[in-house]
């Protein structure tokens, strides 16, 4: 019989069956099984089963008599389908919620057929699911340990009323109620392991977020892995799982408390006060201070945002005094407190029109034909989810109407601040389609967000932080080889405008979204 094995056991008239089997990972599919086996007489001499390991699969072996109750046992599981594998690999479920919900005992049974169905019988009865068994005849012969998960708290303390009436006897390994750390709790699958990570990183009982969460995530997992084989490279969903925690742990490590800022020194640009602020993680958050008002250049997560409100009273800048807010691009390390100063402040927001589809569909690379669409749709629910996101309900559309060209990028939009006009230069979609830049060529200063960097202000833990969303996306640009030239393009155009400056003994400003602003010589190798 396929899959099945019998052997002639040592030193007795027995017959030993050596099986594999795969029952669905639900309670009362153990029960079923066991019964079976009961049924006809056959003794479980070892069973293992290890939800996190293989949800579906059952090692086996039993002694029996009867060769003809053995066949009867491999034509029944092979008419149900349990000896071949899955065709294809199932979704990993979300039944576990909570480690209040697991239960893992060492229970004492007699050595004899029946005993692990009426174990398993008394599991389907409180609707606890096998999660983890292992028993070995050779070890103990009447030793099974086995994890249960349940599917409320409550059915914990049920359960273990129950095994005591019946008369077990049997020792509690793990109980919820003990709170034991996640990697302690055996059974539980990836996707598991990830919930209940993402629950204590993140704080909070909204489950119905954290299941969006952790689909997005699946999925992520599932195309980067696909999209991995494909350009040849090996790359396992755990690995995926633990960089989605590490960004988000990242992300949200240093609020409150740990929150800390570097100002770097302010520019006098006219009757216009530049400041730029660097935040632990994510973008730079930069002001324009004027007599009349504060306008505000990009924005940092959502999450540091009553930290940020914090940071500017300290450094004397009231946030209420924050009129406007420009946004480069709708990433998440740009605009994600844009929405909480509209909201309490009433805090004008502008974006790109191309960012409505962005907002709408949370994806990044909406509008492109990107071969990374999928990938940075699941990034981009994500990111906003880890990082507080707030979308301003009414933000206004930058006017997006030609109005002439500086360095091949279209000119679409102006604006003033102070005695200041600053140009909206638009990007042509190397990075993101809905990117703008800003620059005021008079004051000798341009904003550029995800382009020209310089690398050598990064500290070591932004840079690490910065390569997360490239492994989760492979890479972070719509079109990298449009990037590239638009990189060449705007460093062509810095320089030519830094060259007209010269002659005032002036020179360009770069201000990037990460990272410290700079002299536009250091774009220039020969005038270092």
């Amino acid at each position: 019989m396929k899959n099945c094995r019998l052997y002639r056991a040592e030193e007795a008239q027995e017959l030993l069956l050596k099986t594999v089997v795969y029952l669905e990972d639900k309670p009362g599919q153990l029960h079923a099984f066991a019964s079976l086996l009961a049924e006809k007489g056959a003794n479980i001499t070892y069973f293992y089963y290890n939800r996190s390991e293989n949800p579906n699969r059952v090692l086996l072996e039993a002694t029996g008599p009867d060769k003809e109750g053995f066949k009867e046992i491999c034509q029944v599981l092979e008419k149900e389908g349990l000896l071949d594998p899955p065709s294809s690999e199932s979704a990993l479920e979300l039944s576990v919620l909570s480690p209040e919900n697991v239960l893992k005992i060492q229970a004492h049974l007699p050595h004899r057929p029946g005993e692990l169905a009426r174990l398993a019988g008394l599991c389907r009865d409180y609707r606890a699911n096998v999660i983890y068994m292992t028993y070995d005849e050779n070890l103990s012969p009447t030793t099974v340990t086995v994890a249960l998960a349940t599917s409320a708290p409550q059915e914990v303390d049920d359960l273990l009323k129950a095994l005591n009436r019946v008369g077990y006897c049997y020792s509690c390994v793990y109980e919820g109620a003990s709170q034991s750390e996640v990697d302690e709790i055996i059974g539980l699958n990836l996707a598991e392991r990830f919930f209940l990570r993402l629950k204590k990183l993140l704080g909070t009982e909204d489950l119905e977020q954290l299941r969006k969460v952790v689909l997005s995530s699946q999925r992520l997992c599932t195309s980067l892995t696909r999209f991995s084989q494909q350009a040849g490279r090996n790359l396992a969903a755990g690995q995926v799982f633990t960089n989605i925690l590490a960004f988000a742990a990242s992300a949200r490590a240093y609020t409150g408390d740990r929150f800390s800022y570097r100002r770097l020194p302010p520019l006098p640009l006219g009757r216009v006060l530049f400041h730029l602020f660097r935040l632990p993680v994510g973008g730079n958050i930069c002001l324009l201070e004027a007599p009349e008002e504060i306008v505000m250049i990009d924005g940092s997560y959502g999450i540091y945002y009553e930290d940020v409100k914090r940071m500017l009273r300290e450094n004397d800048l009231e946030p209420e005094r924050i009129t406007r807010i420009y946004l480069s691009h709708a990433d998440a390390d740009h605009a994600g407190l844009s929405g909480y100063f509209a909201r309490e402040f009433s805090t004008r927001v502008y974006l790109h029109p191309e960012a409505r589809g962005v907002l709408e569909h949370e994806n990044r690379a909406w509008g492109t034909n990107s071969p990374l669409l999928e990938l940075n749709h699941y990034y981009t629910v994500l990111v906003n989810s880890f990082t507080g996101f707030a979308v301003p309900q009414n933000w206004e559309p930058l006017r997006a109407a030609r109005r002439g060209e500086l360095g091949g990028f279209l000119v679409i939009d102006d604006f003033t601040v102070g005695d200041l006009t600053f140009l909206v230069l638009e990007s042509k979609g190397g990075h993101v389609r809905d990117q703008v830049f800003f620059a005021s060529p008079e004051a000798g200063i341009i904003f550029t967000a995800d382009y020209l960097l310089w690398v050598d202000s990064l500290r070591l833990e932004e840079k690490e932080f910065l390569n997360l969303p490239r492994f989760m996306m492979t890479s972070t640009n719509a079109v990298s080889s449009l990037f590239r030239q638009e990189m060449e393009e705007l460093k062509d155009l810095v320089l030519a405008l830094d060259e007209k400056l010269a002659a005032k003994k002036r020179g360009m400003i770069v201000v990037p979204g990460h990272g410290d602003y700079y002299p536009s010589r250091l774009l220039h190798p020969a005038r270092k």
